[in-house]
């Protein structure tokens, strides 16, 4: 399940339910592909509700952070649990996608770098 909100224009935060797989991220990559089409030059993917996650996703995850970048859209992830965040960890995805403790964190950095 997927819940979107705007914090700004330039930030959508996609909140996410349950599992985490091939068969949900659909919706998700036009969100984030089509992001910056809409104006928005910042994603954060709230991972609090995320249950379940598999190899599929974090590679998909990967491609739409090498998708992105060359076009000026960061991806973040907030709140992951402790066993999803293990997971990203061991796929090596924290060391290039911004991992926080909460949106506020996430959108704090993010201004930080729209004013450089």
């Amino acid at each position: 399940m997927l819940q979107v909100r705007e914090q700004q224009q330039q930030i959508k935060i996609l909140a996410l339910k349950d599992q985490f797989n091939r068969d949900d991220k659909t919706d998700i990559q036009l969100l984030i592909l089509g992001a910056k089409e809409v104006g928005c030059d910042h994603i954060i993917l709230d991972f609090s509700g995320v249950t379940e996650i598999d190899s599929t996703s974090l590679s998909e995850l990967l491609l739409w952070y090498h998708n992105l970048r060359p076009r000026h859209v960061q991806i973040s992830v907030v709140k992951p649990q402790p066993y999803i965040r293990y997971f990203v960890d061991w796929a090596h995805l924290s060391e290039i996608v911004s991992i926080y403790a909460s949106e506020h964190e996430a959108v704090e950095h993010a201004d930080k770098l729209r004013r450089r």
